[in-house]
Formats: C-alpha cells, structure tokens, sequence
C-alpha cells in the first residue's frame, strides 16, 4: 500500500510528464533553428551583467 509521500511524489511525476508532452508537442511545430536562436538571445540578455557605464562615443 503507498504511503502519502509516495503519492504526492506519483502525483508530481505525472504532471511532469504531461508538462514535458505539452512541450514536446509545441516545439515539434516550429523551426528548431530559431527557437534555438531565440534561447541563445535570450540566454545572452538574461546573463549580461547591467555594469552601468555609459555609451562610448
């Protein structure tokens, strides 16, 4: 007999899964190239550091 942990813990996987099928199936309906250019730029954006100096002219 599962226990409440064990439950909750089958539970979790299960949404997992279905997440992962969901994402699954809307990435097999674009271009792979550009949602990988897409994550790239937004890789980039999200890791470069705001160091706050102004433009050079």
């Amino acid at each position: 007999m599962m226990n409440v942990h064990q439950f909750a813990l089958l539970d979790r996987l299960s949404m997992i899964e279905h997440l992962l099928e969901q994402l699954a199936e809307l990435y097999s309906k674009h271009d792979s190239v550009k949602m990988f250019e897409q994550l790239v730029n937004h890789r980039h954006l999200s890791q470069t550091p705001d160091v706050g100096f102004p433009p050079s002219d």
